[in-house]
């Protein structure tokens, strides 16, 4: 047993799953009790993200549930009216303690928590009617990534933990289920068809682990590498080696063997490349050695230390000349150096069988420079703007484009993928609903590439960028929002961040 400031912490047969109990401050009034961020963090608590509470009736089961990586829950539970036993079991694969099962009393009177770590299958049995549970939880809910094993599986031995009296001392009695249910007086709980349907942890697949995961993020001072760092802390992840140029040199083969062999990553999410794409025709030699010699170097080093690779590839593989919508399975057919070197790219990424590529378009993200920026920007300056009309596609939000590729990087459902927000748009339809959202009023002329470029040297931009996200469907994926509703919420995004508020002081000093 271990005191931490106002808590009562003991141990139990479950690694990393702990009773906590409170300090109690009281007098005649009643009392008043506090668990502090800090001490949800010494308990192994991530960052709070949620609240709830369930009411159940006397005999009510709810559970074994957990919830997939990247959206893997730790709880802190309790109950506050009523009575219930607490049931958790450990699913984690490399742990000590795999299989093993605690149970814990929960009552208003004894105000015991039990703090259940990710990677644990949690449930509880409500013993009187009208129970009331509460769950603080450190990630957010999902429901596609839902799972559960069955609480009735025979293999399972539940270890009763029991507080003696006002003491701060439990005592624990192994059990099986069955003995647990009558030990209560309940012959038969009640539970949902799901969970009935549930299997024992034998036959369930769960791809838990206790040892942290570590990933190494390329061009984190890029749009995206800045929103896959942003992403992986919001879901928990601790473990990660974002680099830019300064910290690692892509086309220095040896210092990124050096770097991924000492780091020794579980997944590599390769961001860092040459975007420049007009710049790219005069300086194909540069371009290349970014592109295609870096990746090679990623490659290898992601081979050698056994590691997945996540790489972003581009629309612009594609001529843009189908008419319809490109599948991940059309020819690829680059047009401009920049799609011939991210196409290269794709090609040295296939040698690493744990790949995922995913074609994206039409980038914006709050951390660098992109088209919404720009537009922005260039109306402060003109009520009237020229923007190209013959080029259709669909822009991506970077914050929606992590959330799907650190999902990804949690399975092993490997391979190329269109990977974009939702809906289609010109760049002039994109440019008016800009203008709109931000609230100025900018006249745009709709107008071709040729004439936008007039006799200037520029890349051959694919005309048609409507891509098909079928892949994603089947793998289980869910589709990203549409890309209008992406661009309301990076236009409040925007608006928060010191760039925005420094505009947002400029636009209003000059009307």
């Amino acid at each position: 047993m271990e005191k931490y400031k106002n808590l009562t912490i003991t141990e139990t047969n479950g690694l990393d799953c702990l009773i906590v109990n409170t300090r109690r401050f009281g007098d005649a009034r009643g009392f008043f009790e506090s668990v502090t961020k800090a001490e949800q963090k010494h308990l192994g608590f991530k960052e709070f993200h949620q609240f709830s509470d369930s009411m159940s009736g006397k005999g009510i089961l709810r559970g074994l549930h957990y919830q997939e990586d990247p959206y893997c829950q730790a709880k802190m539970v309790r109950c506050v009216r009523g009575k219930v036993v607490d049931i958790v079991r450990d699913v984690r694969k490399d742990s000590p303690t795999f299989g093993e099962t605690v149970a814990v009393e929960l009552t208003p009177e004894n105000g015991t928590f039990l703090y259940v770590p990710r990677g644990y299958a949690h449930a509880y049995l409500a013993l009187e009617d009208d129970s009331l549970f509460e769950y603080f939880v450190d990630n957010e809910y999902n429901t596609r990534k839902e799972g559960g094993i069955s609480y009735k599986d025979p293999e399972m031995v539940v270890n009763l933990y029991t507080r003696k009296n006002d003491e701060e001392e439990y005592t624990s009695e192994k059990l099986s289920i069955y003995d647990l249910l009558e030990k209560y007086g309940i012959d038969k709980p009640l539970i949902s068809p799901k969970d009935e349907e549930r299997k024992p942890l034998s036959e369930t697949e769960v791809n838990f682990a206790r040892t942290p995961r570590k990933y190494l993020v390329t061009g984190v001072k890029g749009q995206l590498g800045y929103d896959i760092v942003k992403e992986l802390r919001a879901r928990g992840e601790t473990d990660i080696l974002a680099l830019d140029r300064d910290e690692m040199d892509i086309t220095d083969k040896d210092q990124v063997m050096s770097i991924v062999e000492a780091y020794k990553p579980d997944v590599i999410f390769h961001c860092a490349a040459w975007t420049s794409v007009d710049k790219a025709e005069e300086e194909k030699e540069a371009c290349e050695n970014v592109n295609v010699t870096g990746t090679r170097n990623i490659v290898d080093a992601s081979i050698k230390v056994g590691a997945k690779i996540v790489y972003m590839s581009t629309d612009y593989v594609f001529d843009g000349k189908k008419e319809g919508y490109y599948t991940e399975d059309d020819k690829a057919n680059p047009q401009s150096v920049y799609g011939e070197t991210k196409y290269a790219g794709e090609e040295e990424v296939r040698r690493n069988p744990n790949h995922f590529i995913t074609r994206i378009s039409w980038v914006f993200g709050i951390n660098g420079n992109n088209f919404v920026k720009t537009m922005i920007k260039l109306s402060q300056k003109y009520k009237e703007l020229s923007v190209v009309n013959d080029q259709i596609g669909s822009p991506t939000y970077t914050v929606d484009l992590s959330k799907l590729l650190v999902e990804m990087a949690h399975t092993d459902k490997y391979g190329t993928y269109n990977a974009t927000n939702t809906g289609y748009c010109t760049w002039a339809e994109f440019a008016e609903r800009i203008f709109e959202k931000y609230g100025v009023e900018v006249k745009v002329n709709h107008v071709s590439t040729d004439e936008y470029y007039k006799d200037k040297p520029h890349a051959t931009r694919p005309e048609n960028s409507k891509f098909t996200w079928t892949k994603l469907e089947e793998n289980g994926f869910a589709l990203m929002p549409e890309w209008d509703d992406a661009l309301g919420r990076y236009i409040e995004e925007f608006n928060e961040s010191t760039e925005g508020k420094l505009l947002a002081l400029k636009r209003g000093n000059n009307e």
